[in-house]
C-alpha cells in the first residue's frame, strides 16, 4: 500500500510517499535533483514536516549539486572539469607525457598524466582504475575491524563498476561487492554499505532483525545513508 502527495521544499518540487516502512528516507536523485521523501504510513504530518524541515538544509545542497551536474552534462574527463573523490570536489588536470600514465593529487586538483593520443574512453578507464586502487587499499583495515566486531569471515571482497546498487553480496559464499562509485564519497559511506552486506550474512531480509542488527553494529547508519544521495 503507497499513497503518495505532492509537496514543495524551498521552491524544490517533492514527493511525500507513505509505505510500510519503520523509518523516513530522503531521497534526492539524479539528474534533475528529484526529491522523494518515503514515511510510515500512519506518521503524524507534523512528524514527518519537522523531520523534512531538519534536513532542509541538506536537501537543498544535494539538489542544487545534482542540477549542475545535469546541466554539466555527461562526463568528458577533460582539463576544467569536477569530480569527486572522498566527498570533496577535485578539478581535474589533463597533462600529456610519453610514459606511463599516472593519476594523483595536487593542491586540491586530481591530475592525470596521460600519454599522447588519449581518448575519453582511456581517460575514463585510468581515472576509474585509480579510484579503483584507492579503495582497495582501505579494505583491510575495514574487514579486520568489522570481522572482529560482528564475528563475520568475508571470503571475497571486491570492486565492480554498477550503475543501480552500491554493493551486492553472496550470503552462500561469504563474497562481497562494491560499487566503484564508493571511492566518490566519504569513507563513512564505504563503510556503511560494507557493514549493510556483512549484516545480510547475518539476516538475509530486509527485514526487522536486519534493522535490530544494523542498529546494533552501526547506530548512525541512517545519517550515513542520507549522506549517499
Amino acid at each position: 500500500m503507497t499513497r503518495s502527495e505532492n509537496i514543495v521544499i524551498d521552491n524544490i518540487p517533492a514527493i511525500v510517499k507513505r509505505k510500510p516502512v519503520r523509518h523516513i528516507y530522503i531521497r534526492v536523485y539524479p539528474p534533475d535533483g528529484r526529491v522523494v521523501v518515503t514515511v510510515p504510513l500512519i506518521m503524524p504530518w507534523k512528524s514527518v514536516s519537522d523531520f523534512i524541515n531538519s534536513k532542509r538544509s541538506w536537501i537543498i545542497k544535494q539538489h542544487h549539486r545534482l542540477k549542475k551536474v545535469e546541466m554539466e552534462g555527461p562526463k568528458r574527463f577533460v582539463s576544467g572539469e569536477h569530480h569527486l573523490y572522498e566527498g570533496e570536489e577535485y578539478i581535474l588536470e589533463i597533462r600529456t607525457a610519453n610514459k606511463k600514465p599516472v593519476v594523483y593529487i595536487e593542491n586540491q586538483r586530481i591530475i592525470m598524466v596521460a600519454k599522447p593520443g588519449h581518448n575519453r574512453e582511456s581517460r575514463e578507464k585510468l581515472l576509474d582504475n585509480w579510484y579503483r586502487e584507492r579503495m582497495k587499499l582501505k579494505f583491510p583495515a575495514l574487514l579486520e575491524k568489522w570481522e572482529r566486531i560482528m564475528n563475520v569471515k568475508v571470503s571475497e571482497l571486491r570492486i565492480r563498476k554498477m550503475k543501480t546498487k552500491w554493493g551486492t553480496c553472496n550470503i552462500k559464499e561469504k563474497r562481497i561487492w562494491l560499487s566503484l562509485e564508493l571511492a566518490k564519497y566519504s569513507d563513512s559511506m564505504l563503510e556503511f554499505i560494507l557493514v549493510h552486506e556483512m549484516v545480510h550474512f547475518l539476516e538475509r531480509r530486509h527485514n526487522k532483525r536486519f534493522y535490530e542488527l544494523m542498529d546494533k553494529y552501526l547506530p548512525d547508519w541512517e545519517n550515513r545513508k542520507l549522506n549517499m544521495h
